[in-house]
């Protein structure tokens, strides 16, 4: 084989590497995720469920707190079948979180903790859900959405101001 074959072979197998590269790199372009818009009906879905959220909140601060996590499943439901995929997949973590009738308070705050994480990625990913507020306490590491601007903590009832209003 003499060197202009060698040297065009070398040249072959570029070609073929440079388009392969391109034909990959177009491939991996195209293969985002499309993003669906949220319709008026996907805000007023998580509207209610961010609004069902506040009352069992506001359950959370009186003195013997006996919450009912029958509406907020039902709105969860609703979601559920929405027809957005975000909404689903929210629903689906949501879902095996909410604490049940008659669990001690402990293991409800957890619970409410890592609800309260997805309810912000809710707040912050759908548009016009503006009215609702998100508050930090650090002394027991956890967040929270409410209405207002005053700090109402829901985890730690002997220090129901501890907090602080981040957005």
């Amino acid at each position: 084989m003499n060197f202009n074959s060698q040297l065009g072979k070398k040249n072959q197998n570029m070609n073929v590497f440079r388009i392969s590269l391109i034909v990959f790199a177009i491939f991996t372009l195209s293969c985002k995720e499309e993003v669906i818009p949220f319709e008026t009906a996907h805000e007023n879905l998580a509207a209610k469920l961010l609004a069902e959220n506040q009352i069992l909140l506001e359950e959370y601060l009186k003195e013997d707190p006996k919450p009912n996590w029958k509406t907020f499943s039902e709105v969860l439901d609703t979601l559920a079948t929405s027809g957005h995929p975000k909404l689903k997949t929210w629903t689906e973590s949501l879902r095996p979180l909410l604490p049940t009738t008659g669990s001690d308070l402990e293991s409800s705050y957890e619970k409410i903790s890592k609800i309260q994480e997805i309810l912000i990625q809710i707040k912050t990913e759908v548009p016009n859900q503006s009215q609702y507020n998100r508050f930090y306490c650090p002394m027991v590491d956890k967040s929270w959405l409410m209405t207002g601007r005053e700090v109402k903590n829901p985890y730690a009832p002997e220090m129901r101001d501890c907090g602080e209003l981040l957005q």
